[in-house]
């Protein structure tokens, strides 16, 4: 049979391709990980990862073993889950999903605020664009995602949470531009773009779309998959770009980014929480949807947008 915490110490190695980092994540030493992992491959009779220098990466049964050891991690969270119910308990494991903005500017917070009250829940936080969340919570990866862009998908409950304002960004030398910017007029300039999956870059397009202006005739310089990078390239002088508000207020106070008016479009999304329908939610999980709509609500009626 198959050791739970040689288990573990494969899975945690498959994700991090380290296994120093695994050790570090695990609170283990780096030969007993190589240990377990070797002890697993003897057991199954079949190489699981491939040692390329400093980078790990899994063979095909490695692949295999981890999609099952994940479900087989979920079963065990969601036994644990019931079983402490028993006792009116909340607790068990949460994995969020967040897309970049709400990963960085709202999340830590909710999470911090929750773990204070919940200490026998474990949360943690993955990190992607909205499509790659959506994606892994159709596949049962995460427990729940909140994401900047909304699918139309029978399997999965997409709950608004809170606005966001997107504005465009430019470099200091932009500040003397006042006159709002006509989508034709966003066209004539260079951009720094986030990537397709983007919920960010899609809540652009269809602004766009709205003006019938094609998002591909923006002229790309390059193209980038964090909002960090987006901010870097613009403030040094490669273009425009598209980001929410939260992202740069800082930069904009400092002097180092500027907003630029712009005219009949609409930039603003909404966030959303996002699970799938299909799946069997312990208590943990419950409480922490709720939990994430009463902050977030809260946050509205701080900023005047709900009035109680």
């Amino acid at each position: 049979m198959i050791d739970y915490r040689k288990l573990e110490a494969f899975c945690k190695v498959y994700e991090l391709q380290s296994f120093s980092r695994a050790g570090k994540d695990l609170f283990l030493s780096q030969p007993t990980i190589s240990a377990h992992v070797s002890a697993l491959e003897s057991e199954l009779t079949v190489p699981l990862l491939d040692r390329m220098g400093r980078i790990v990466l899994p063979t095909e049964a490695g692949t295999i073993l981890y999609k099952y050891a994940k479900k087989a991690f979920s079963s065990i969270n969601a036994a644990k889950a019931e079983i402490a119910q028993l006792h009116d308990e909340i607790a068990g494991e949460i994995v969020i999903g967040g897309s970049t903005i709400p990963a960085h500017y709202l999340l830590p917070r909710v999470m911090a605020k929750y773990m204070l009250k919940n200490t026998n829940v474990d949360v943690s936080l993955k990190v992607a664009d909205s499509e790659a969340i959506i994606q892994k919570l159709s596949d049962g990866d995460l427990s729940i995602g909140v994401v900047g862009a909304f699918e139309n998908d029978p399997e999965l409950t997409f709950i608004p949470i809170v606005d966001d304002e997107l504005v465009v960004i430019a470099p200091p030398s932009y500040a003397s531009m006042k006159e709002p910017l006509s989508a034709e007029t966003l066209a004539e300039h260079s951009w720094v773009m986030r990537e397709r999956g983007s919920g960010t870059r899609k809540s652009f397009a269809n602004a766009l779309a709205e003006q019938n202006v094609d998002i591909r005739s923006l002229p790309s310089v390059v193209q980038v998959e964090s909002t960090n990078a987006v901010i870097q390239f613009v403030k040094a002088g490669m273009g425009l770009s598209i980001t929410s508000r939260l992202a740069v207020s800082a930069e904009v106070e400092r002097g180092e980014l500027v907003i630029l008016p712009v005219s009949n479009m609409k930039l603003s999304r909404q966030f959303f929480c996002v699970y799938h329908n299909r799946r069997h939610y312990f208590p943990a999980i419950h409480s922490f949807i709720q939990f994430l709509k009463d902050e977030t609500r809260s946050m509205r009626v701080n900023a005047g947008i709900v009035h109680e």
